[in-house]
């Protein structure tokens, strides 16, 4: 009786010989720098409420213990750079000055380097500063737009160990839970084209999409 049966290494051979072929053939699927920036702030944001959420900075001895949060920050570069960036950071040395240290920052666990950049926009030359923070330079989004920001930057979003999220830390705790978010906050994304994108931060909840 003729044998009929496929042998395992028959029908791995085929099934190479399929997917080389399809890689020639089928057509490659691009994905909008919109939608990838999109992803990529999501990512971020879910990862500094992670990281908040373990690292709790409440300590009694510390007056601004507060001010050390956990945060997202958009900001423009320089004028004569133009653009749009934001870094991820807690303010552990000197809480109540505005500007942001490259080791105060986080690190991004998929590229190994600082979610930072400074204010010129430019990598520098050991390149440990993450290229897609540059939100202009790498995605083409010309504007950003938060609806729940209440500080003088493009927008900031701060977590506690809870994971609640707030708009603005003051320096005046008492009025911390004026800034906590109760609503939805939309984040919205303009590209060159003027298409856009909205993230959603949950209000009370803080759970991201």
């Amino acid at each position: 009786m003729k044998k009929t049966s496929f042998t395992l290494i028959e029908i791995i051979f085929v099934l190479i010989l399929v997917s080389i072929i399809l890689s020639f053939s089928s057509p490659k699927i691009k994905v909008p720098k919109l939608l990838l920036a999109k992803q990529q702030i999501i990512t971020h944001l879910k990862y500094t409420r992670y990281i908040a959420m373990l690292d709790n900075k409440y300590f009694y001895n510390d007056t601004y213990w507060y001010k050390k949060l956990w945060n997202i920050k958009f900001l423009n570069c320089k004028k004569d750079v133009g653009g749009i960036y934001y870094v991820i950071y807690s303010n552990k040395y000197n809480p109540t000055r505005w500007y942001v240290s490259k080791d105060e920052t986080l690190i991004d666990p998929f590229t190994n380097n600082y979610i930072y950049s400074s204010s010129s926009c430019q990598q520098d030359s050991l390149y440990d500063k993450s290229k897609y923070v540059l939100l202009t330079n790498y995605y083409g989004i010309k504007d950003i737009e938060i609806s729940c920001n209440n500080t003088s930057s493009l927008g900031q979003i701060y977590f506690d160990n809870n994971g609640t999220a707030y708009s603005y830390i003051d320096n005046d705790y008492t009025k911390i839970n004026e800034y906590k978010i109760k609503n939805n906050c939309i984040i919205t994304l303009i590209s060159n084209d003027n298409r856009k994108e909205n993230i959603t931060i949950e209000g009370n909840t803080g759970y991201i999409y």
